[in-house]
């Protein structure tokens, strides 16, 4: 389970010995506490620039075709797909089992395979085979689903600032300490401490680099990634 963004706050607050925020009182929050909210969402923002596809930022996106509907909008907060997970779903009242569909480029569908689909018009040609990017901010399916086939896929998610109290990172709780040290960089810098800033930030760069390992590359030595400040 994430933290919340309550919780990494205080966190913050507690290392520079400052009085700890209540739910009440977030919203309107000033100050030291105010800053040490700022410095969560800066540290947090950090870490998703370090890597452009975190495990934990990955998500699955279920979509129920249209007959006759080739072309479909990315879900919201969507950053990247793997295009090598989409897939239609089994459903035995459609007569489909489940298959991997196959990447093409847009100028091998719009060259080989987009006569056909649009001269299908409303009735659709059968069980898409195919996925390709579309020319707008989405994908698209060929052939042009004759029923409606329900595909799933994954795909990253952008990172999106935390706001509300409760509001939990997608960064697992076992890199919370990342997320105080990155957060703690900032408070040192706004104090005018450059001494711990610095050290707060070696802390920072190294924790990334072992989230790296972690997740990232697993079975390789530690790829050298510093974080710019």
């Amino acid at each position: 389970m994430a933290t919340t963004f309550i919780d990494l706050t205080n966190k913050v607050l507690r290392r520079l010995n400052e009085v700890e925020i209540t739910s009440s009182d977030f919203a309107s929050a000033t100050g030291v506490q105010a800053l040490a909210k700022d410095s969560v969402r800066d540290s947090i923002g950090k870490i998703n620039q370090a890597e452009f596809e975190w495990p934990f930022n990955s998500a699955e996106h279920t979509q129920t075709l249209a007959v006759g509907q080739e072309e479909y909008t990315w879900p919201t907060f969507y950053k990247v797909a793997e295009w090598n997970s989409f897939q239609i779903v089994k459903d035995a009242s459609l007569g489909v089992e489940s298959q991997q569909l196959k990447f093409i480029e847009r100028d091998v569908w719009y060259r080989e395979y987009r006569d056909a689909d649009d001269n299908s018009g409303a009735s659709g040609v059968g069980v898409p085979i195919y996925v390709f990017p579309s020319s707008g901010n989405g994908y698209g399916v060929s052939p042009s689903p004759d029923k409606t086939y329900t595909i799933k896929f994954r795909y990253y998610q952008t990172h999106t600032d935390l706001n509300l109290f409760n509001d939990a990172t997608l960064v697992p709780t076992n890199h919370d300490a990342v997320i105080v040290d990155g957060a703690l960089f900032y408070m040192y810098l706004f104090k005018d401490n450059m001494e711990a800033a610095q050290i707060s930030a070696g802390s920072f760069q190294q924790g990334i680099k072992e989230m790296q390992t972690i997740h990232i590359n697993k079975y390789e030595s530690v790829r050298d990634r510093r974080v710019r400040f």
